[in-house]
């Protein structure tokens, strides 16, 4: 009997690979975690907004930092009895999350106290008051005594290599939401100083750490910023809307989202939204710029223009620089950031014509070419040349449109010009060519 398989007629199914079965109860434990962690958020924060209306403000903020500290204490009990550190990172992370909203409340007492304002014009779930100063001061002192310790605990399991130089700034940040100050130009601008202290001690701790690379150290890191956001949300949320604080916001945020992109390491489609969003949010602040510059000077729009297409377009420019783009993203990013420039000062010459414009998409065009230049980046210096030919142009349209050119200076101004031209076409022809083609063969190897 032959039973040897025919290679023609034999059906091959090629193994198809199994997905494993859902392991409930290796999973579940995760699952409690999320859903545990979820509810706390939400039991917290709906006790923020819903409060207790049979109590008083002290009492009621007295319960919101007993929260805060049983949370960091049986995170501790249980990474201490239970030997299983997982929810015991998590209970002191939520503990660290809540440090920022006791400040915040901590800070409504003191704003009521001493400034001249009635916070009953606020709505009633952040109208947090207190009777007289001395006990808003009282209530500072007594909850420093739980939220100090909170903190340097929640960042030593975290991040125990860089705890205490975390903590500290950690507490500074929180420490301006004590400040009675609402004015939104101050607040912007106390931001902006934050944010930039925070963000550089943060890299400069961070740096050759092996903890920053750790899931625990980004959440650590990234829990800097919380304070500022609890502090730019407050203010937008109850007090008008500036231009010149959203304006810091966006910057903030591209500043911010900046920072983030040097944690994550290697290939990461998060990367990429991060740089999207960084892109909106550097041409919303040239936007918000040009309307803050028009609020404070009486230039007209024409002449301010420039300055946030100028703002918004290097900001863009500097996101093909950041160790996460690769050299197509990095083009893309010079491509986007040079187009937007040339359309956007080029618009606006079309769309206010006069000397003053002319002359300053020239000095753009001028300082653009020398940046490219120098950082041998051929869009960008192409980008320039455009632009200091576009202003050159139209300053010479507008020569000849006022211009009569039957005048006979005119046609002489014209003539000794073309004469000049040729004579040095003719007499340096070999020179220029050659200069040419060098020039051309040097910018083919620059970068685009």
């Amino acid at each position: 009997m032959n039973t040897q398989k025919d290679s023609w007629t034999e059906e091959r199914i090629p193994p198809s690979p199994q997905k494993p079965d859902f392991d409930l109860m290796k999973n579940l434990p995760a699952i409690l975690r999320i859903l545990g962690a979820g509810a706390v958020l939400i039991a917290m924060y709906s006790f923020l907004i819903r409060g207790w209306d049979s109590s008083d403000d002290m009492f009621r903020y007295f319960l919101m930092l007993g929260h805060t500290g049983a949370l960091a204490a049986i995170g501790i009990a249980s990474g201490y009895w239970l030997k299983e550190s997982k929810g015991a990172r998590l209970l002191l992370t939520l503990s660290l999350i809540s440090v920022p909203a006791n400040f915040a409340i901590l800070g409504a007492f003191i704003f009521s106290q001493t400034a001249a304002i009635d916070v009953s014009t606020y709505p009633h779930y952040v109208a947090w008051s207190v009777d007289s100063l001395n006990s808003a001061v009282l209530s500072n002192g007594i909850a420093l005594l739980v939220l100090i310790p909170v903190t340097f605990l929640g960042f030593t399991v975290l991040a125990r290599s860089m705890s205490k130089k975390l903590s500290i700034l950690f507490l500074l940040s929180n420490a301006a939401l004590l400040l009675p100050l609402r004015d939104p130009q101050l607040v912007g601008i106390m931001v902006l100083v934050l944010a930039f202290v925070v963000i550089a001690l943060s890299r400069k701790t961070s740096n050759h750490n092996a903890a920053a690379k750790t899931s625990e150290g980004i959440i650590a890191l990234g829990l800097q910023l919380l304070p500022l956001a609890v502090l730019m949300g407050r203010s937008l949320w109850l007090y008008s809307a500036d231009l010149f604080l959203l304006a810091v916001l966006s910057f903030s945020v591209f500043f911010i989202l900046r920072q983030v992109s040097f944690y994550l390491g290697g290939k990461s489609r998060v990367k990429d939204v991060l740089g999207g969003f960084s892109v909106l949010s550097a041409i919303l602040f040239g936007l918000l710029l040009i309307d803050v510059l028009q609020a404070v000077t009486s230039f007209a729009y024409g002449i301010l223009f420039p300055f946030g297409v100028v703002a918004s377009m290097a900001m863009v420019y500097e996101i093909s620089f950041r160790r996460h783009c690769d050299h197509y993203r990095a083009g893309l990013y010079r491509r986007i950031a040079v187009a937007g420039l040339v359309i956007g000062i080029a618009v606006n010459l079309l769309s206010h014509a006069s000397f003053t414009i002319s002359l300053m998409t020239v000095i753009i065009g001028m300082g653009a070419s020398l940046t490219g230049y120098k950082m041998q980046q051929k869009n960008l210096f192409s980008g320039g040349i455009i632009l200091m030919l576009l202003g050159i142009a139209q300053q010479l349209y507008e020569l000849v449109w006022h211009f009569d050119l039957g005048n006979w200076a005119g046609l002489a101004v014209l003539g000794v010009v073309s004469i000049v031209i040729a004579s040095m076409m003719e007499s340096q022809g070999g020179n220029i060519k050659l200069r040419f083609v060098a020039w051309k063969t040097k910018l083919a190897q620059w970068e685009k």
